[in-house]
Protein backbone atom coordinates (compact mmCIF):
# COMPACT_ATOMS: atom_id res chain seq x y z
CA UNK A 1 0.00 0.00 0.00
CA UNK A 2 1.16 3.33 -1.09
CA UNK A 3 1.92 6.86 0.96
CA UNK A 4 1.84 5.34 4.66
CA UNK A 5 5.43 7.07 5.42
CA UNK A 6 4.79 10.41 6.39
CA UNK A 7 6.27 13.27 8.53
CA UNK A 8 9.98 11.22 8.19
CA UNK A 9 8.65 8.28 10.18
CA UNK A 10 10.05 4.88 9.26
CA UNK A 11 8.41 2.65 7.77
CA UNK A 12 8.15 0.89 10.98
CA UNK A 13 6.78 3.26 12.64
CA UNK A 14 3.98 4.16 10.55
CA UNK A 15 3.25 0.00 9.94
CA UNK A 16 3.29 0.07 14.24
CA UNK A 17 1.30 2.84 14.57
CA UNK A 18 -1.32 1.85 12.16
CA UNK A 19 -1.98 -1.70 13.66
CA UNK A 20 -1.90 -0.35 16.95
CA UNK A 21 -5.15 1.69 15.72
CA UNK A 22 -6.54 -0.54 13.71
CA UNK A 23 -6.03 -3.73 16.48
CA UNK A 24 -6.72 -1.24 19.43
CA UNK A 25 -10.19 0.04 17.65
CA UNK A 26 -11.52 -3.41 16.48
CA UNK A 27 -10.61 -4.93 19.95
CA UNK A 28 -12.32 -2.17 21.67
CA UNK A 29 -15.61 -1.64 19.59
CA UNK A 30 -16.09 -5.80 19.70
CA UNK A 31 -15.51 -5.28 23.49
CA UNK A 32 -17.35 -2.41 25.00
CA UNK A 33 -19.28 -0.66 21.22
CA UNK A 34 -17.20 2.36 21.64
CA UNK A 35 -13.51 2.92 20.20
CA UNK A 36 -10.91 5.24 20.04
CA UNK A 37 -7.00 5.65 19.13
CA UNK A 38 -4.76 3.24 20.81
CA UNK A 39 -2.76 4.01 23.85
CA UNK A 40 1.04 5.50 23.24
CA UNK A 41 2.12 2.33 25.06
CA UNK A 42 0.71 -0.76 22.90
CA UNK A 43 1.47 1.84 19.87
CA UNK A 44 5.41 1.35 20.66
CA UNK A 45 4.39 -2.31 21.29
CA UNK A 46 3.29 -2.76 17.83
CA UNK A 47 6.39 -1.06 16.38
CA UNK A 48 8.70 -2.84 18.39
CA UNK A 49 7.40 -6.29 17.81
CA UNK A 50 7.36 -5.70 13.53
CA UNK A 51 11.14 -4.22 14.32
CA UNK A 52 12.28 -7.45 16.18
CA UNK A 53 10.49 -9.69 13.53
CA UNK A 54 11.32 -11.37 10.19
CA UNK A 55 8.55 -9.88 8.49
CA UNK A 56 7.25 -7.80 5.67
CA UNK A 57 4.52 -4.99 5.37
CA UNK A 58 2.33 -8.04 3.80
CA UNK A 59 3.03 -10.20 6.89
CA UNK A 60 1.57 -6.78 8.80
CA UNK A 61 -1.72 -6.60 6.42
CA UNK A 62 -2.21 -10.14 6.74
CA UNK A 63 -2.15 -10.04 10.32
CA UNK A 64 -4.38 -7.31 10.27
CA UNK A 65 -6.75 -8.92 8.47
CA UNK A 66 -6.74 -12.26 10.97
CA UNK A 67 -7.63 -9.69 13.70
CA UNK A 68 -10.73 -8.27 11.26
CA UNK A 69 -11.99 -12.39 10.87
CA UNK A 70 -11.48 -12.65 14.79
CA UNK A 71 -13.05 -10.15 15.66
CA UNK A 72 -16.37 -10.52 13.26
CA UNK A 73 -16.23 -14.22 14.41
CA UNK A 74 -16.77 -12.74 18.19
CA UNK A 75 -15.47 -15.57 19.89
CA UNK A 76 -12.84 -14.33 22.69
CA UNK A 77 -12.18 -17.50 24.36
CA UNK A 78 -8.58 -17.18 26.40
CA UNK A 79 -7.80 -13.13 24.82
CA UNK A 80 -7.88 -11.00 27.38
CA UNK A 81 -6.11 -7.80 25.83
CA UNK A 82 -5.35 -6.38 22.12
CA UNK A 83 -1.44 -7.51 23.35
CA UNK A 84 -1.98 -10.83 22.50
CA UNK A 85 -4.51 -10.42 19.86
CA UNK A 86 -1.81 -8.92 17.70
CA UNK A 87 1.07 -11.00 18.82
CA UNK A 88 -1.08 -14.11 17.59
CA UNK A 89 -1.94 -12.96 14.96
CA UNK A 90 1.28 -11.47 13.15
CA UNK A 91 2.88 -14.58 14.62
CA UNK A 92 0.55 -16.73 11.97
CA UNK A 93 0.73 -14.42 9.66
CA UNK A 94 4.31 -15.20 9.25
CA UNK A 95 4.34 -18.67 9.56
CA UNK A 96 1.56 -18.69 6.62
CA UNK A 97 3.73 -16.39 4.22
CA UNK A 98 7.23 -17.28 5.33
CA UNK A 99 9.53 -20.23 5.67
CA UNK A 100 11.98 -18.46 7.96
CA UNK A 101 9.75 -18.86 11.41
CA UNK A 102 10.03 -17.89 14.79
CA UNK A 103 9.99 -20.53 17.23
CA UNK A 104 6.77 -19.80 20.14
CA UNK A 105 9.73 -19.16 22.38
CA UNK A 106 11.23 -16.18 19.94
CA UNK A 107 7.82 -15.06 20.16
CA UNK A 108 8.14 -15.55 24.09
CA UNK A 109 10.77 -13.17 24.83
CA UNK A 110 9.98 -10.82 22.07
CA UNK A 111 6.34 -9.98 23.00
CA UNK A 112 6.75 -10.64 26.64
CA UNK A 113 3.74 -13.36 26.80
CA UNK A 114 4.67 -16.55 28.62
CA UNK A 115 5.44 -19.39 25.75
CA UNK A 116 2.38 -21.03 27.31
CA UNK A 117 -0.11 -18.33 26.58
CA UNK A 118 1.40 -17.75 23.03
CA UNK A 119 0.38 -22.19 22.52
CA UNK A 120 -2.34 -21.91 24.20
CA UNK A 121 -3.85 -18.71 22.51
CA UNK A 122 -2.65 -19.88 19.04
CA UNK A 123 -4.80 -23.07 19.20
CA UNK A 124 -7.40 -21.09 20.47
CA UNK A 125 -7.25 -18.35 17.45
CA UNK A 126 -6.74 -21.39 14.68
CA UNK A 127 -10.05 -22.79 16.12
CA UNK A 128 -12.05 -19.79 16.23
CA UNK A 129 -11.42 -19.16 12.65
CA UNK A 130 -12.22 -22.80 11.93
CA UNK A 131 -8.66 -23.20 10.53
CA UNK A 132 -9.41 -21.05 7.26
CA UNK A 133 -6.32 -18.84 6.86
CA UNK A 134 -6.24 -18.47 3.25
CA UNK A 135 -6.62 -15.46 1.73
CA UNK A 136 -7.10 -15.09 -2.24
CA UNK A 137 -5.40 -12.58 -3.81
CA UNK A 138 -8.41 -10.88 -4.61
CA UNK A 139 -9.83 -10.70 -1.14
CA UNK A 140 -5.80 -9.58 0.10
CA UNK A 141 -6.33 -6.30 -2.47
CA UNK A 142 -9.56 -5.98 -1.17
CA UNK A 143 -7.93 -5.59 2.53
CA UNK A 144 -5.73 -3.49 1.47
CA UNK A 145 -7.99 -1.20 -0.19
CA UNK A 146 -10.23 -1.37 3.33
CA UNK A 147 -7.12 -0.29 5.00
CA UNK A 148 -6.23 2.80 2.42
CA UNK A 149 -9.73 4.08 2.54
CA UNK A 150 -9.50 3.90 6.78
CA UNK A 151 -6.58 5.31 6.92
CA UNK A 152 -7.47 8.45 4.79
CA UNK A 153 -11.06 8.93 6.46
CA UNK A 154 -10.47 6.98 9.74
CA UNK A 155 -13.67 5.57 9.68
CA UNK A 156 -13.45 2.26 11.46
CA UNK A 157 -16.39 0.90 8.88
CA UNK A 158 -13.97 0.48 5.86
CA UNK A 159 -12.62 -2.27 7.67
CA UNK A 160 -15.59 -4.34 8.00
CA UNK A 161 -16.58 -3.54 4.54
CA UNK A 162 -18.36 -6.33 2.51
CA UNK A 163 -17.69 -6.61 -1.72
CA UNK A 164 -21.09 -6.21 -3.91
CA UNK A 165 -20.67 -7.00 -7.04
CA UNK A 166 -17.01 -5.74 -7.87
CA UNK A 167 -14.08 -4.40 -6.11
CA UNK A 168 -14.81 -0.60 -5.87
CA UNK A 169 -18.33 -1.16 -4.13
CA UNK A 170 -18.78 -0.97 -0.33
CA UNK A 171 -21.56 -1.94 1.97
CA UNK A 172 -20.07 -0.71 5.59
CA UNK A 173 -20.87 -1.66 8.38
CA UNK A 174 -19.84 -2.83 11.93
CA UNK A 175 -19.77 -6.00 14.23
CA UNK A 176 -22.44 -5.87 17.32
CA UNK A 177 -20.48 -5.06 20.62
CA UNK A 178 -19.77 -8.23 22.46
CA UNK A 179 -18.02 -11.52 22.27
CA UNK A 180 -19.33 -15.02 22.68
CA UNK A 181 -18.18 -16.12 25.82
CA UNK A 182 -19.89 -19.49 25.88
CA UNK A 183 -17.69 -20.79 23.51
CA UNK A 184 -15.31 -23.19 24.59
CA UNK A 185 -11.67 -24.29 23.12
CA UNK A 186 -10.30 -28.01 24.02
CA UNK A 187 -6.52 -26.86 23.40
CA UNK A 188 -5.13 -30.30 23.95
CA UNK A 189 -7.03 -31.28 20.18
CA UNK A 190 -5.43 -28.73 16.99
CA UNK A 191 -6.62 -31.37 14.26
CA UNK A 192 -8.99 -29.04 11.57
CA UNK A 193 -12.20 -29.80 10.44
CA UNK A 194 -10.73 -31.46 7.50
CA UNK A 195 -8.66 -34.03 9.46
CA UNK A 196 -5.23 -31.68 9.01
CA UNK A 197 -3.20 -31.42 11.91
CA UNK A 198 -2.04 -27.56 12.45
CA UNK A 199 2.14 -28.27 13.46
CA UNK A 200 3.01 -25.79 16.51
CA UNK A 201 6.82 -24.41 15.82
Amino acid sequence: MQNLNSNNKSITQVLGELSANIVFKMWNLKKCGSYRSAEPHFKKFCTEIISKSPISKTTVFLALKYVQMYIKKGNNTNFTNEYQLFTIALMLSNKWLNDKRYASKIWSEISYISQADIDTLEISFLKSLNFKMHITGEEYSFWLNCIKKYHLSDRLEYLFAERIGNMTTFQLTLPKPGFNYEQTIDSKVIESPAGFQYRLF
